[in-house]
């Protein structure tokens, strides 16, 4: 959560939020920014089912970016307001061997715009982070290479917007702590849980 001053506008607090988190992963190696979505609301129906996509974001300002979310509001929900913007992009995670490979949204991030102060969420849906795999077995050397990483942002995004990190709700894949996911445990002290019948 980022606290931000009375009265200010949240849709440009929540773009500049938004940018600098992007700046941060993508310091990280973990997302370049492409596009940003957005999910409409409107009070007394909720959400409108409407979501519009800002395109070529990486050299924006955060007032360059507010406009253009306010311009890409659905025509026929006049009265919708932004409230989550979702940040796309494609990042690297290290291989077995040490190189660098390229994933379509390795993280994922959402900011609430349309809260009091601005929310933001960052996910992750790979097993490269954890100490096993998916399978349930170990692989310390992706995992070495990954997981520090992962670390390296988290904590560089508690820096950057100044509010400490909170631990997601646990799930079959895995579970969240402040820096990382550690693997779903099975009955073997050896290997891992096996989750890949609900990928």
């Amino acid at each position: 959560m980022v606290e931000h001053d009375e009265g200010s506008n949240a849709l440009e607090v929540g773009c500049t939020a938004a940018l600098s988190i992007a700046q941060v992963l993508q310091d990280s190696d973990l997302l370049y920014l492409d596009s940003v979505d957005v999910d409409w609301f409107q009070f007394g129906t909720g959400h409108t089912g409407y979501r519009s996509r800002i395109l070529h974001c990486r050299e924006l300002t955060a007032a360059a970016l507010a406009d253009r979310v306010r311009g890409s509001q659905p025509v026929s929900r006049p009265e919708a307001y932004p409230e989550t913007l979702l940040l796309l992009g494609p990042g690297n995670w290290i291989a077995p061997d040490g190189s660098r490979r390229g994933e379509p949204e390795l993280v994922s991030v959402s900011v609430d715009v349309a809260t009091e102060d601005t929310m933001v969420e960052l996910s992750v849906h790979h097993d490269i982070w954890a100490e096993n795999d998916f399978f349930g077995r170990p692989h310390p050397e992706v995992h070495n290479g990954n997981a520090p990483r992962l670390a390296q942002a988290l904590r560089a995004l508690e820096k950057r917007l100044g509010s400490e990190t909170e631990k997601g709700e646990p799930t079959y894949f895995g579970t969240a702590f402040h820096y990382g996911v550690a693997a779903p445990r099975g009955g073997s002290k050896i290997t891992g849980l096996d989750v890949t019948e609900r990928l």
